[in-house]
């Protein structure tokens, strides 16, 4: 199982690679999503890490506080953990190719779409955001709508391209 570093890490190499920047913003809503279209297509979770209904849209805390020093800039570097045995930093990597395949279906989906955009896109109506979220209390997004409502999208995208 992955962690939500190696997935962030994954997108800011693909954001590099584009020549784009993300913002913290953006990428926890990026993150969200990939995880979302995992359960729906890979049937298994992008990362382990709880997702909780935050005023600005799903957050992954621990993300958050990786970057939250950024605040709206650019992130200008990859997620890094210790490594247990070498007590040495290190930016972790998706090892998973069907994940980093969904990674990169969200990355074309989304790279083009502002924050302020990605956050109204998690703020629609019966999302699991909405389904979830209560003002001050940044409750965790079950997997479970996550699931549900990603399915839908997807079986949305198959019909448009019928």
């Amino acid at each position: 199982m992955e962690n939500v570093y190696s997935v962030a890490n994954e997108f800011l190499t693909l954001a590099e690679n584009s020549d784009k920047q993300l913002t913290n913003l953006q990428l926890a809503k990026l993150c969200y999503i990939a995880h979302g279209l995992s359960l729906a297509i890979l049937n298994k979770k992008a990362f382990t890490e709880p997702i909780e209904a935050w005023k600005f849209g799903p957050v992954i805390p621990q993300l958050y506080r990786e970057f939250k020093n950024f605040g709206s800039n650019p992130i200008d570097r990859k997620a890094t953990v210790v490594d247990s045995e070498t007590l040495e930093s290190k930016a972790p990597e998706v090892q998973d190719n069907n994940l980093k395949k969904v990674i990169e279906l969200t990355w074309n989906i989304y790279k083009d779409v502002s924050a302020s955009s990605l956050v109204s896109i998690t703020h629609r109506g019966n999302t699991p955001w909405s389904l979830t979220f209560v003002s001050g209390a940044n409750k965790e997004i079950s997997d479970e709508l996550t699931l549900k409502y990603y399915k839908k999208f997807i079986g949305n995208l198959e019909h448009e391209l019928a």
